[in-house]
């Protein structure tokens, strides 16, 4: 009997502890758990493509309430050998910073220079950041290495092919646009033959290089003027706009239709000659295209004193050949109240395309006749004035 009596208050303690642990357990399981919160270490691009020698900075940023008011270490735990970096606030390079912890202010940026040498691929960065608190977060940045950036950069010329006779300056309206992901300096050359002239031109101002912005464009203006006595023919002139990573290159396609070209004279080479007042004197001129095009519709004219008159034979001349010549004769009567002496008469060839002129010296002489007929007058009034002076003379 004792022993049953005292058997059962132990199976009763046991079942009241069993209980009570199990409701401890129950309320603790319904308790929250508050763990150690961290922070975040981020920036907002952290995969980009980049080519090699570029130069690249990430703005870094820290959110969470554990980064609030805390100074925070940074250094960098892994870099794909050759490159290098460091980290900025400002114009310092830091290795500790002060975080704000809402993720909006930029606590630093991290500055990385890839190899110029660098083999196309992808490259992994590790940078850590450290609370004073000990907590701490890794970011990876990934570098995407390739010989093309974001886009093509080009140097496009709007109407390649012009023609035109030699002397004549030929203008192309050209763009460069810079497609990478940095501002690039081009400067300009060309291969153009000897004696031409090659001007690159922004702004009404002309340069030998341009800094063009990251995605813009500018527009440049490329004047080729080819020397005198050029041959017929085509040529093409390349262009280059050079920067310190790429070379971008267009081609200007010149055709040289050939040379106008006009000398107007007379067969001898003579520029003067003798005539007489109201009475027509002729003089032939020669008329030679010295160029290497065929010029057409020549009208020939002339300039001369007032009341004097210029025809010639044939005023127009349909067509002459490249290197011809052809004789045409003016007919020139001075005035009739011409006075004896010299004067100027300008004799005019011109064309849709070129012009040529001749100055004449004339010299306005007194005719034989009345020269004879005035030396009559003389000697009779002489005789008479004689014959008076010896009748009248005696007395």
């Amino acid at each position: 009997m004792r022993q049953r009596i005292l058997s059962k208050p132990r199976t009763s303690v046991t079942a009241i502890i069993a209980a009570m642990a199990a409701v401890l357990y129950l309320c603790l399981a319904a308790l929250p758990v508050h763990a150690a919160e961290g922070f975040d270490f981020y920036t907002d691009n952290p995969g980009i493509h980049v080519t090699a020698g570029d130069s690249v900075s990430f703005s870094l940023h820290l959110a969470g309430s554990n980064a609030a008011g805390s100074d925070v270490s940074l250094s960098v735990v892994s870099m794909p050998e050759g490159f290098t970096g460091f980290f900025k606030s400002g114009s310092y390079e830091v290795s500790k910073v002060h975080a704000g912890g809402d993720g909006e202010d930029t606590i630093a940026t991290f500055q990385t220079t890839v190899p110029t040498d660098v083999a196309d691929g992808v490259y992994e960065i590790v940078l850590r950041a450290v609370s004073e608190a000990g907590v701490q977060d890794d970011l990876t940045i990934t570098l995407t290495v390739s010989g093309l950036e974001s886009g093509e950069s080009n140097f496009h010329v709007e109407y390649p092919d012009q023609e035109g006779v030699t002397g004549t300056s030929f203008s192309y309206s050209t763009t460069i646009a810079n497609n990478t992901l940095n501002t690039q300096n081009y400067n300009f050359s060309s291969n153009a033959p000897a004696g031409w002239t090659v001007a690159f031109t922004s702004n009404s101002t002309q340069v030998s290089s341009l800094e063009v912005e990251s995605g813009s464009s500018a527009s440049v203006t490329i004047t080729v003027t080819p020397p005198e006595k050029t041959e017929a023919g085509d040529y093409t002139i390349d262009c280059a706009a050079t920067s310190a990573k790429e070379q971008l290159s267009t081609a200007l396609n010149v055709k040289i239709l050939g040379t106008y070209d006009m000398e107007l004279s007379t067969t001898d080479g003579r520029l003067s000659f003798d005539a007489f007042a109201n009475k027509e004197s002729d003089v032939t001129l020669k008329l030679t295209n010295s160029g290497n095009i065929t010029l057409e519709n020549i009208s020939l004219t002339a300039s001369a004193p007032s009341g004097w008159e210029v025809t010639f034979d044939t005023s127009v001349i349909d067509t002459l050949e490249a290197g011809a010549s052809k004789e045409v004769v003016a007919h020139v009567t001075p005035g009739k109240d011409s006075l004896t002496g010299d004067y100027v008469t300008i004799m005019n060839a011109s064309c849709d395309n070129q012009s040529a002129q001749a100055q004449f010296r004339v010299t306005v002489k007194t005719q034989t006749g009345w020269g004879i007929f005035a030396v009559i007058i003389i000697i009779a009034v002489a005789g008479g004035l004689y014959v008076i002076m010896k009748k009248y003379g005696r007395r």
